[in-house]
């Protein structure tokens, strides 16, 4: 009797482990499975987060804004100044030049010289300096832009016989806008100059 239940002891223990052997077998395929569900999901997550198009998008229609406003088509400048600028000067985008303004703005920063001690005659060179490179400034802004059909503004000088020292004199004409002192003893000067008008620059020009 003893040596038959030992025996029936043993096969029920072997049947367990047999079992467990079993569902060891089907646990594993399965954890191997959720894993690897697991680290697709992270994938898809990390790869969301990086998307950022919808931002550059917006950053590149800002800045196609800016550029349009800073060089204005025909159609938005004043129908005078549109007029004015016919057959004389090419609309396109210039740093300094408001085309719906009609004006060239330009800033002239000037240095105290080092050899003079009286602080009012100080004051007066540095901002004659300054406003010596504000003129450079207005009149190098003037060169840049471009006459019909795509010309350089030295070509169309040349062409019409107009005398370089004619422009400059239009230059040192320049209304002050703004005068300023810094901290660091330079002086800062805002010139500005028509475009349009009888004393404007496209009067110079024909």
């Amino acid at each position: 009797m003893d040596k038959k239940v030992r025996s029936q002891k043993s096969e029920v223990r072997s049947k367990k482990y047999e079992i467990r052997s079993q569902k060891q077998e089907k646990i594993l395929p399965l954890a191997s499975c959720l894993l690897l569900l697991v680290l697709l999901f992270a994938v898809s997550l990390t790869a969301c987060g990086k998307k950022e198009e919808p931002v550059k998008e917006e950053t590149q229609t800002s800045v196609v804004e800016k550029k349009s406003e800073v060089a204005p088509t025909v159609e938005a400048i004043p129908a005078e100044f549109a007029e004015a600028y016919k057959n004389v000067v090419v609309v396109s985008e210039i740093e300094g030049v408001d085309w719906q303004k009609g004006t060239i703005t330009a800033i002239g920063r000037g240095y105290p010289p080092k050899d003079i001690t009286n602080p009012a005659q100080i004051r007066i060179l540095t901002m004659r300096a300054a406003k010596v490179e504000g003129y450079k400034a207005l009149l190098e802004t003037i060169l840049k832009m471009k006459t019909p059909p795509d010309r350089g503004m030295k070509e169309y000088l040349d062409e019409k016989h107009i005398e370089m020292t004619r422009i400059e004199g239009f230059v040192k004409g320049a209304m002050v806008v703004k005068e300023e002192y810094k901290d660091d003893g330079s002086a800062e000067v805002t010139l500005e100059v028509p475009i349009t008008g009888g004393s404007g620059l496209v009067a110079v020009l024909k």
